[in-house]
C-alpha cells in the first residue's frame, strides 16, 4: 500500500500542514495509512451544515406546489387554471429535476462536488426570483407558461443539488461519524426536506391572516424566502472542500473512453438497476399524493374555506416528520433495507384501508387527514429515509453522483409519470382509486427492496479501493489527485 504523508492543522489557524506517515488501525482491523489530504473540522461542519440547508431549500421548493396550485386556481378559477396546466407546473420541476440530476450527477464526479454546488444553487436562487415575479405577467395564460419555464429551471438546480450534495455529505459524515454516518445522513436529507414542508404551510397560514388572505402578497411572501434560502447556501459553499475520499478516489485526472463507462455499468449495472427500480416506484406514489393534497383536502373543506384548508395542510404536513425520525433510527437499529420493507408494508395497507373507506372518511376530514398523514409517515420512514441513503452508500467514491443521479433520475420520472396518472385517474375514478394504486405500488416497492443491498455493511473506502483495483485489471490505473 502507498504510503501518504498526513495533514494537520496549523495551531494558528486553518491552514493545512504536513507531517510523517503514520498508519491507524480500523475498528475492522484493516491497517490503513493516514491519508495526505483532509479538511479541516471547520470545513467539514460547514459541508454538513450546508447540506442540512440545502435539503431543507430543496424541500421548500418542492412544496410550494401546494399552496401555489391553491393560489393560482383562487386567482385564475376552474377555467382560468386547468387540471392540465396544474399538471404542467407541477411537472416542470420535476422534468427539470430529472435533467439536472443525470447533469451534475456526472459533473460533479468528473470535476468537484463544490463547483457543481456553488453552480446549482445560483440557478434556484436565479430561477426563485423570476417565480416571484409571475403574477406581473399578464395576461394569465403568458403569467401560466412563463411560470412553468422559469419552474423548470429551478428544478434543474433543485434536482443538480441532489447528486453532489449526497454525495458529499456521506463522505463526510463517514469521517466525522462513521458509526452513525446512516441515520446522520437521513437528518440532513429526508428529514430536512420533510420538514420544510409544515414550516412552508405555517408561513403560507401566517401570511394568509397577516395580509387578510391577500393571495398576490402571499404569493410573494412565500416566493421571497425560497429565493434567500439558496442564497444563504452559496455563502457557506464558499468555505467548503471536496471531503478525503473525493479527493482520494476520483476521476478528474482519469482518462475516459467509453470502454471505461462500459466497465462500471458491467460492475454496478445490479445496484443502479435496483436503486433506479426502488426510487421510481417510491416517487411514483408519494411525490403525487404529497402534492395533490391540497387538492385533495380543499375539496373536503366545506365553503372552501382557504384558511381552513391551509391548517389542515399544517397538520398533513407535521405527522410525517415523526415517520422519518423513526426511519432515522431504524437505518442502524434493524438495517437500511428492513426499514424500507417495513416502511411501504404500512404504505400498503394504510392506502387500501383509505381506499376502501374514502367515502365515509371524506365526511370527516380529521379522521381522513389523520390516516393520510400516518400514510406518508410510513412512506418517509421506510423507503423515504432509506432509498437515498442505499443509493449513495452503494456506490465507490468515483462515481457516487453518477449512480445516485441515475437513481433519482429515475425517481424523479416515476413522479412525473404519477402526477401525469394520479390527477386522470382521480378524476376518472374517484379519489379513492389513487389511493388503491399506491397501496398496490407498494407491494412492488417491498419486493424490489428485498433485492436491494444492505448498504451500511459496506466500508467506503475499501469499495473505492476495490473499483481501483479493478480498473487498474482492465488497464485503467486511476490517475491521483496531487
Amino acid at each position: 500500500m502507498a504510503t501518504h504523508m498526513q495533514r494537520v492543522d496549523d495551531p494558528e489557524g486553518n491552514t493545512p500542514t504536513e507531517k510523517a506517515p503514520t498508519t491507524t488501525v480500523g475498528t475492522d482491523g484493516i491497517d490503513r495509512h493516514a491519508d495526505s489530504y483532509h479538511p479541516t473540522r471547520w470545513q467539514s461542519n460547514v459541508t454538513i451544515v450546508s447540506c442540512y440547508i440545502a435539503n431543507f431549500s430543496d424541500g421548500f421548493q418542492n412544496s410550494l406546489a401546494n399552496p401555489t396550485n391553491v393560489i393560482f386556481k383562487k386567482l385564475l378559477g376552474s377555467g382560468g387554471y386547468s387540471s392540465d396546466m396544474k399538471t404542467r407546473i407541477s411537472n416542470s420541476l420535476i422534468i427539470g429535476a430529472i435533467l439536472g440530476v443525470v447533469v451534475l450527477g456526472y459533473t460533479s464526479d468528473m470535476f468537484s462536488r463544490r463547483s457543481g454546488l456553488l453552480f446549482t444553487s445560483g440557478l434556484v436562487a436565479i430561477a426563485t426570483l423570476l417565480s416571484t415575479l409571475a403574477l406581473q405577467v399578464h395576461p394569465s395564460q403568458k403569467m401560466l407558461w412563463y411560470f412553468v419555464v422559469v419552474r423548470g429551471i429551478a428544478g434543474f438546480g433543485v434536482g443538480g443539488e441532489y447528486p453532489p450534495s449526497a454525495a458529499a455529505g456521506i463522505e463526510e459524515s463517514d469521517g466525522v461519524m462513521r458509526a452513525y454516518r446512516g441515520p446522520l445522513y437521513v437528518s440532513f436529507t429526508t428529514l430536512m426536506a420533510t420538514l420544510a414542508s409544515p414550516i412552508l404551510q405555517i408561513v403560507y397560514l401566517i401570511c394568509l391572516v397577516a395580509s387578510n388572505n391577500n393571495l398576490t402578497i402571499t404569493f410573494h411572501a412565500i416566493y421571497g424566502i425560497a429565493t434567500v434560502l439558496p442564497v444563504i447556501i452559496i455563502v457557506l459553499r464558499m468555505f467548503m472542500v471536496d471531503s478525503t475520499l473525493f479527493h482520494n478516489s476520483n476521476f478528474t485526472k482519469q482518462r475516459r473512453p467509453f470502454r471505461l463507462y462500459v466497465l462500471l455499468a458491467r460492475r454496478y449495472w445490479c445496484r443502479i438497476l435496483t436503486t433506479s427500480l426502488a426510487f421510481f416506484l417510491y416517487d411514483f406514489i408519494n411525490f403525487p399524493n404529497s402534492i395533490m393534497s391540497s387538492t385533495i383536502i380543499a375539496s373536503l373543506v366545506k365553503d372552501n374555506d382557504i384558511r381552513k384548508t391551509a391548517i389542515w395542510q399544517v397538520v398533513l404536513a407535521v405527522l410525517p416528520v415523526p415517520g422519518v425520525m423513526i426511519g432515522a433510527w431504524l437505518t442502524n437499529a434493524i438495517g437500511r433495507r428492513n426499514t424500507g420493507i417495513l416502511g411501504f408494508a404500512g404504505y400498503m395497507v394504510l392506502g387500501f384501508i383509505i381506499g376502501g373507506t374514502y367515502s365515509k372518511l371524506s365526511k370527516n376530514i380529521a379522521a381522513f387527514v389523520v390516516l393520510y398523514g400516518l400514510l406518508q409517515a410510513f412512506g418517509h420512514m421506510g423507503p423515504g429515509a432509506t432509498i437515498g441513503l442505499i443509493s449513495t452508500e452503494s456506490f465507490p467514491t468515483a462515481m457516487r453522483g453518477m449512480g445516485y443521479g441515475i437513481a433519482t433520475a429515475f425517481g424523479r420520472t416515476g413522479a412525473a409519470v404519477g402526477t401525469e396518472c394520479f390527477t386522470p385517474l382521480q378524476e376518472a375514478a374517484g379519489s379513492s382509486s389513487t389511493f388503491y394504486l399506491a397501496g398496490g405500488v407498494a407491494v412492488v416497492g417491498i419486493l424490489v427492496y428485498c433485492l436491494l443491498p444492505e448498504s451500511s455493511r459496506l466500508d467506503l473506502a475499501q469499495e473505492d479501493r476495490e473499483l481501483e483495483e479493478f480498473l487498474a485489471d482492465q488497464g485503467y490505473a486511476m490517475e491521483k489527485a496531487t
